[in-house]
């Protein structure tokens, strides 16, 4: 497999420990209701285990599935167990053996009575003895177990961990989830609706809101009917089934157990409310495909919260706490099974008994919903507990490297085990990501091309590199065409690139600002694979970096008015032998002078490097990383350097790579080959900063940095921007809206974002005016906006006319996006045209398309007014040191003199030269003005040799082209 999709798998965690035919715990409180505690969003994502008969249940242990199954009520009719299983009863044949069809399917209405088969006189008198016995049992039990009384836990008195749950910026729109399996509790009863409660009372305890925590009739009956040798009866009320669950002793079928859940459950609903313990027992149970909680359970099989779930849904869920195997499960138990349809009729049926509690308006919708059918759920999850990390906001979630978990260790001092969950009292968090629906919408929209291609067997069956079949499309291998190069599906017609070679990919990100907050962000769709906008794979920024050196540039005194030698070749002494001690700007050479703002306008490489010399390629650097940049290649090494602002304004870097050690390679948590260890080692286990030497001019990069020669990320590019946007003011990037604990509370930062005043606003203006005039295909958006293209070329083994990256960085006041091309295959692989071929594939016929597409949707999407740019300042000094002469001249030619030409700096034009180049005209050589020697041997001007040279060479295309 190539690394543009690579393995990353979620951490490993141990089972739970089981309660006992019943929930996994210890997860959090069942209950542990706090009054007014809002509820915090559902796990999402699709439901549980994959589905097909066979399959063994999904990630509950063994007797972790469920509530408690002992006490499961019979079924008019029941027959042989299916399916049962030899845990705690899961499963049992009182309960799935509804699956035998009914005669009369009809619901039994008010005052219906079924015949009753008689029994004889000799037995009732046996069953009476029996009843007799049994009750002074019980009541001796009643008496003797007062000592019990007290090792029964409250329900708000468990502890239990949760899933964590991210979200967009809405709050409400899951994205994914990290735990050890999902669980998610409500806070108030109010908050459940009838659909369950009903649902589940018309299963498990009709008299719930009747008795007072047995049902001594019901216990009864199902004693008669066992000692008849009929099926087993547990006959346990609600508040019966609650406490044998937290008191761990639902797999014991003695009926000693049951006199125990009765002391318990009476002394349960003598301290709390029947709602609180229908509460704290619909937040305890398993309800399968990993969920523990029906708010869990709501999000996983339907996609929607609690308060949503329709009478038939409601149903759905309450019939799996006596089934954690997953027998009523349709997606486990196939389709050859009916135990899950028979149960789920059963049960509305039995809905349609509740005329006393249920109106005609609830009981018509029962009726309509039977008659339509069992509901259609989500499809499974393989790991319910941490999920959503295989999307494009994978990559900022994903458990491994996502970038969301540094943050917030770093801003709110919480650590990848608070939330996961499997500790009590951790997890149950929910963190409100930057991320805007619409604007993450329009980044999918215009940036997605779908997955790779991959590779089938003869019979279209995917196979991975030794040609073996695999069912995960990212496990198969990529597809390459005859060049040698990926292919995406291209399955988004909507895409900007989707007219062109399949082969070219995109990412963009997208950042406010005012905020520093990232609304969106694409890298790829698999958040599990290589991140395209990330510090991963960073990208040679081009001449979208000649922002920040004109930045530096005007920051040391010179100004946008400023003039500057944009000779193509020119020599440079520190270049020392490469490419012959000269740089070249693409395209024809030429011999010019112009102003910084034309300089950077048509994207000339000389007048950049004379700034880096002038000023330090450290200073460039440092620049830029007040702007926002934070990480760096050098290409040579391939080490990646990470920036960072301390407290006291310095700066400091990590340096990262893979990294030897012994026989093998240092290596990450899941025991993979670390792609960012430290190369400069560790110290309390983090990795070594390095402060920067700002007196060396060229270290860690140097001069070429100017115009964009070393990679950086697409996200690290839209923040510098953000900074131009908001008038020199950087704000951290950041990912992390707020986070919600479990009990509903914010969780305050323990620090604030970072800002800085990088540039002064005079500064940012003037670059804000710099690029309102650059754009690309399809002309300009309909506002003021600010930007800068880039191209930089393809490698040795392609053509000299080749290019690998295309960019265009740019912003309004609201949001700055960078927008990158490439092609999937690597970084040096050529960009393609529609007609696969080389030409005309630059920032602005590219990557321009692909910023202008997204910008526009985002606009329209958040319906953001125009707003107009502050006046360009032209600060500093217009210098013009860079075009004079050693004589301290300018050449009269030059287009200074002919804008200013009463300066004293600029010599005086020579007359025509006859003999020369260019012809004396016949006036010019009446009047003796013809004279032999100067011509275009003069000033600095030489030959236009040269040719355009790339990487380490550092020539980027320029951008007009």
């Amino acid at each position: 497999m190539s690394d543009y999709y690579r393995p990353n798998p979620d951490p490993s965690a141990e089972p739970p420990k089981a309660y006992p035919g019943g929930s996994a715990g210890p997860v959090r409180p069942a209950g542990h209701a706090v009054p007014g505690r809002p509820v915090g969003p559902a796990v999402p994502g699709g439901p549980g285990v994959p589905g097909g008969p066979g399959v063994p249940p999904g990630p509950a242990a063994p007797g972790a599935p469920g509530a408690p199954s002992s006490g499961s009520a019979s079924v008019p009719g029941s027959g042989p167990a299916v399916g049962s299983v030899p845990r705690g009863g899961v499963g049992r044949a009182s309960v799935v053996g509804a699956a035998r069809p009914k005669a009369d399917a009809g619901p039994a209405g008010p005052g219906r009575k079924g015949k009753r088969k008689r029994i004889s006189k000799r037995r009732r008198r046996v069953y009476a003895a029996l009843i007799m016995v049994c009750l002074m049992l019980l009541g001796t039990i009643t008496v003797a177990g007062s000592w019990f009384f007290q090792s029964v836990p409250e329900p708000q008195d468990l502890a239990f961990g949760e899933s964590t749950t991210f979200t967009y910026s809405d709050g409400s729109t899951q994205v994914a989830g990290y735990g050890e399996y999902t669980r998610k509790l409500v806070d108030k009863y109010e908050d459940i609706p009838p659909t369950v409660v009903w649902s589940l009372l018309a299963l498990e305890d009709k008299d719930f809101f009747e008795h007072e925590g047995v049902d001594y009739k019901g216990t009864m009956r199902a004693l008669i009917n066992n000692l008849k040798g009929g099926d087993t009866q547990g006959a346990s009320t609600i508040s019966q089934q609650y406490a044998g669950m937290v008191m761990d002793i639902r797999d014991d079928l003695s009926y000693g157990r049951k006199a125990r859940e009765a002391v318990m459950a009476m002394k349960l609903e003598q301290d709390n409310t029947k709602e609180d313990i229908l509460l704290h027992y619909l937040n305890l149970n398993f309800y399968g495909r990993g969920t523990y909680g029906i708010a869990a359970a709501a999000q996983t099989w339907f996609g929607k919260n609690v308060e949503d779930l329709t009478w038939g849904e409601g149903m759905m869920l309450v019939m799996q706490v006596k089934a954690g195997d997953g027998s009523f499960d349709p997606r486990i138990a196939g389709e050859d099974s009916t135990a899950p349809l028979d149960r789920w009729t059963h049960g509305m049926e039995s809905l349609l008994t509740l005329t006393d509690d249920l109106d005609e308006e609830q009981l018509a919708q029962v009726q309509e919903q039977l008659d339509a059918g069992m509901p259609e759920t989500l499809d499974a999850l393989e790991n319910p507990g941490s999920w959503g990390h295989d999307t494009p906001t994978g990559f900022i979630t994903n458990p491994t490297d996502g970038y969301v978990w540094a943050e917030l260790e770093s801003r709110y001092g919480l650590t990848q085990n608070d939330f996961y969950g499997k500790d009590e009292n951790t997890g149950g968090y929910t963190v409100e990501l930057t991320i805007d629906p619409d604007v993450q919408k329009q980044a999918f929209t215009t940036a997605s091309r779908g997955d790779l291609r991959r590779e089938k067997n003869e019979d279209g069956n995917l196979v991975d590199e030794e040609g073996n079949i695999v069912t995960e499309t990212a496990a198969a291998e990529e597809y390459r065409n005859d060049d040698g190069f990926f292919e995406f599906v291209n399955e988004n017609e909507d895409a900007a690139l989707y007219e062109y070679n399949e082969s070219m990919a995109s990412a963009v990100v997208a950042v406010d600002p005012n905020t520093g907050a990232v609304l969106g962000y694409y890298g790829g769709d698999n958040g599990l694979g290589i991140d395209k906008a990330g510090m991963e794979n960073p990208h040679p920024p081009s001449s979208t970096f000649k922002m920040v050196t004109a930045a530096t540039a005007i920051m040391n005194g010179d100004s946008i008015d400023s003039w500057w030698n944009a000779d193509s070749p020119r020599a440079f002494e520190s270049l020392g032998s490469t490419n012959g001690g000269e740089l070249h700007n693409s395209g024809s050479d030429a011999f010019e002078d112009m102003t910084l703002t034309e300089a950077v306008r048509r994207s000339k490489n000389t007048p950049m490097y004379a700034i880096a010399e002038d000023y330090g390629a450290t200073t460039v650097l440092e620049t830029s990383i007040r702007m926002g940049l934070r990480t760096m290649q050098n290409q040579s090494t391939g080490d990646i350097y990470r920036f960072y602002v301390e407290d006291d304004g310095t700066i400091t870097y990590t340096v990262h790579n893979v990294v030897p050690d012994g026989e093998g390679y240092v290596t990450d948590a899941n025991g993979n080959i670390d792609p960012m260890a430290s190369v400069n080692g560790y110290e309390n286990g983090e990795p070594i900063r390095t402060p920067l030497d700002l007196e060396d001019p060229r270290s860690p990069f140097d001069y070429q940095i100017s115009f964009g020669q070393y990679p950086t990320s697409v996200m690290d590019m839209a923040a510098v921007y953000a900074t131009i946007a908001n008038d020199g003011e950087y704000v951290e990037t950041h990912f992390v809206s707020k986070v919600i604990d479990r009990d509903g509370e914010e969780v305050p930062p323990i620090r604030e974002l970072e800002t800085d005043q990088a540039l002064d606003a005079g500064i940012a203006r003037d670059l804000q005016w710099v690029g309102s005039e650059i754009e690309g295909d399809g002309g300009a958006i309909d506002r003021p906006y600010t930007g800068k293209t880039g191209t930089w070329e393809a490698g040795d083994d392609y053509d000299e006319s080749a290019n690998a990256h295309t960019w265009y960085v740019g912003a309004i006041p609201q949001l700055s996006i960078a927008a990158w091309v490439g092609n999937a295959t690597a970084e040096s692989a050529p960009l393609l045209n529609t007609d696969g071929g080389t030409s005309n594939v630059f920032g602005g016929t590219l990557s321009y398309p692909v910023w202008k597409q997204f910008m526009e949707g985002s606009i329209e999407a958040e319906g953001w007014d125009a707003e107009a740019w502050g006046e360009p300042m032209h600060s500093g000094s217009p210098s013009i040191r860079d075009i004079l002469n050693e004589n301290g001249k300018v050449d009269a030619d030059s287009k200074y003199c002919a804008q200013f030409p009463t300066d004293s700096h600029c010599e005086q034009a020579p007359p025509p030269n006859n003999n020369g180049n260019e012809q004396c005209d016949p006036i010019s050589e009446a009047f003796g003005l013809c004279e032999p020697g100067g011509g275009e041997n003069g000033g600095r001007n030489g030959n236009d040799n040269g040719n355009n040279n790339g990487n380490n060479n550092g020539n980027g295309r320029d951008d007009d082209d």
